[in-house]
């Protein structure tokens, strides 16, 4: 992904991914890293800065020296970083950033941009669920596949510049609160009647479609916070959270466990090899002795 990314981007990740190497490959390309850091990623802190913030610096390992070594790779000795450290539902929580101006980019602003990281998952939902079949793609080759991709990637960003547009359109509002499906529904209804008009009707047309899609606003958006789970299989019908092991919640098998018939659930283990049956045992007559075998 680093060469995709550019002078004036902008990366966020969730932790586990922040390393000397990570930093380097992005950094290299001109883009810059907004990343939530693990506690034994915090470094060795250099200063304090005037926002609360304050820069680290952090080496390459042994083991990455010696495979950069080995891949004719040159990474810097030391990198110098800047940790942003905030509270949420009283759990301290640590940020990244390559970013070190504190007056262009002060530490609360990081901090509200961080927690749009999860706004991904919507846009996920949007292509896969609103905008295309839902399932698997039905293109058969990788060619078709590449196209079918590329088609509902600029047929999403249509509709979200839409969006945008109506949003500002006026009153500015938040584009958050304009219905995502119910801009493609717009889009879906107008797009086949505006076949082979006027610039001027067409104008008129989308003018009307931002005023249906203001029509009807969502509520504000609220933060969205899901805690960490590890999820147990069947045979441990419990739900144990990484922020709390000694709690122990029970899990979505307790409340509604699988009816499913299992047939073969000895498939695998070695059957037993079973004695052949013994003959049966003559009975002898009254007064006849019965032959030696």
């Amino acid at each position: 992904m680093a060469s995709s990314t550019g002078p004036g981007d902008l990366v966020i990740a969730d932790r586990g991914f922040w390393s000397v190497e990570f930093v380097d490959a992005f950094t290299a390309s001109g883009a810059h890293l907004l990343v939530r850091l693990q506690s034994n990623h915090l470094g060795t802190t250099q200063s304090e800065l005037p926002d609360g913030s304050r820069l680290s610096l952090m080496r390459p390992g042994k083991d990455v020296r010696l495979r950069a070594a080995r891949e004719r790779r040159v990474l810097p000795k030391e990198t110098t970083y800047r940790v942003i450290t905030f509270t949420k539902n009283n759990k301290v929580v640590h940020l990244g950033t390559s970013l070190l101006d504190t007056e262009h980019y002060p530490a609360d602003e990081l901090i509200a941009l961080y927690r749009q990281r999860w706004e991904i998952e919507l846009t996920v939902d949007e292509i896969k669920n609103h905008l295309g079949p839902g399932g698997p793609m039905r293109s058969r080759t990788p060619e078709a596949v590449r196209q079918e991709l590329w088609a509902l990637l600029a047929v999403h960003q249509a509709v979200r510049r839409f969006a945008h547009a109506a949003a500002a359109d006026g009153q500015v509002v938040d584009a958050d609160r304009l219905s995502y499906l119910r801009c493609v529904r717009i889009a879906r209804r107008s797009v086949p009647s505006q076949h082979d008009t006027s610039r001027r009707k067409l104008t008129s047309a989308w003018k009307e479609a931002a005023r249906e899609v203001r029509s009807r606003l969502l509520p504000t958006r609220s933060g969205r916070n899901w805690p960490r789970a590890i999820k147990k299989p069947m045979r441990w019908p419990i739900l144990r959270t990484r922020s709390g092991r000694t709690k122990v919640e029970p899990g979505r098998w307790v409340n509604s466990p699988t009816k499913k018939v299992k047939k073969h659930r000895g498939a695998g283990r070695p059957v037993p090899r079973t004695q052949p049956p013994s003959p049966p045992e003559r009975r002898s007559e009254p007064g006849v002795v019965n032959p030696a075998p």
